[in-house]
C-alpha cells in the first residue's frame, strides 16, 4: 500500500495538535506590514495581528508562498511519503492554488505524485476537508480517491463569517468606502460566504453587535435537519471569551453537534477580516 501524505495551507485554522496527531504537512503563508515580512504561525500570531492593525497600523498584505518555495516543500516530503494529496485555499482569493501547480510543472514527472485540491473554501471550511481527507487516507483510500472526494465535498461545506464592521473588507479591497462608513454609521454588520470559491456578502445584520451575531447564528443553523451534526467549528478574531461562550451556547441550543471545536483564526485570515470576527462552519449531509 502506498504510503499518502496529506498537506494543506496555515489558513486552514485547524488546532496545532490536529497537524502533529495526524501528521499533516503545513505551508504557512506571510503578512508583510509597515515593520516587515513575517511568516504566519512562526513570526506573528492572530492576536500580534489585531493588535497591530487596533493600534493604527494600516498595511498587511497576505501572500502565499512562490512556486519555488512550493517545490521545495513538495520535493521534501516526497521523501517520505508515495503520493501526496494537498488541500489549497480558494484560488479566487489566493494565489496558492496557482503557485503550487507552477511548482508540480517545474518538478516534471515527480510532480504527478502530488494532487492539489482547490478547496474553494477558507479558514476551517478548508478545515473539515483536510479532516476528511485524513479520514479517507486513513481507511486506505488511494490519492486519487481522496483528492477526488474531497474536491466534491466542496459544495457541501457552509463557511460563513459575521465581521464588527466594513472596516477591514474596505482595507483589503473587498468593499468600497462608502459602505464601510454606512455600515460604521448605522450599526451593520456584514455576514460573508464562500460562493463559488469568491468571498461574497450574503446580508446584513443590524443593530448591537452581541445581539446580532446571535441572530446570525439562528440564521446559519435554522435549515439543521440537512446539516451532519458529526463537527461544527466555531472560528473567531480578536473576540472575547465571553463572546465565543455566548456563540457556542447559543449553537448547542440550536443544535446537538458530536463536536463542536472553537479554533482562532490565522493570522492570515485575521488581517484580511479584522477584530471582532466570528464564524460556524460546517458540512450539509
Amino acid at each position: 500500500m502506498k504510503k499518502i501524505g496529506i498537506s494543506t495551507d496555515c489558513v486552514c485554522d485547524l488546532p496545532e495538535e490536529f497537524f502533529k496527531l495526524h501528521g499533516i504537512e503545513i505551508v504557512y503563508f506571510y503578512i508583510t506590514t509597515e515593520t516587515g515580512r513575517f511568516r504566519d504561525g512562526f513570526e506573528i500570531s492572530s492576536g500580534n495581528i489585531i493588535e497591530y492593525l487596533e493600534s493604527g497600523g494600516k498595511k498587511a498584505e497576505t501572500n502565499a508562498p512562490e512556486p519555488e518555495e512550493y517545490e521545495r516543500f513538495f520535493e521534501k516530503n516526497l521523501q517520505k511519503y508515495d503520493e501526496i494529496v494537498h488541500i489549497s485555499i480558494t484560488s479566487r482569493v489566493s494565489n496558492s492554488c496557482r503557485n503550487a501547480a507552477a511548482a508540480l510543472e517545474k518538478m516534471g514527472e515527480k510532480g504527478k505524485r502530488v494532487h492539489v485540491v482547490d478547496s474553494c473554501h477558507l479558514s476551517t471550511g478548508m478545515g473539515h476537508m483536510v479532516i476528511r481527507a485524513v479520514e479517507l487516507r486513513d481507511e486506505g483510500k488511494s490519492a486519487v480517491e481522496i483528492a477526488d472526494e474531497v474536491y466534491r465535498m466542496k459544495d457541501r461545506v457552509s463557511s460563513t463569517f459575521i465581521t464588527m464592521d466594513a472596516d477591514y473588507l474596505y482595507r483589503n479591497g473587498k468593499t468600497s468606502k462608502f459602505v464601510s462608513k454606512l455600515c460604521t454609521t448605522f450599526s451593520l454588520h456584514p455576514v460573508l460566504t464562500l460562493k463559488e470559491g469568491r468571498i461574497t456578502l450574503k446580508t446584513i445584520k443590524i443593530g448591537r453587535y452581541d445581539k446580532a451575531m446571535l441572530r446570525y447564528v439562528r440564521g446559519e443553523l435554522r435549515m439543521n435537519r440537512k446539516i451532519n451534526k458529526k463537527r461544527l467549528f466555531i472560528t473567531y478574531a480578536g473576540c472575547s471569551i465571553k463572546t465565543v461562550s455566548e456563540m457556542r451556547a447559543e449553537v448547542e441550543r440550536l443544535c446537538r453537534f458530536d463536536e463542536i471545536i472553537v479554533t482562532k483564526a490565522s493570522a492570515t485570515v485575521s488581517s484580511n477580516c479584522g477584530p471582532g470576527t466570528l464564524g460556524v462552519l460546517f458540512v450539509y449531509d
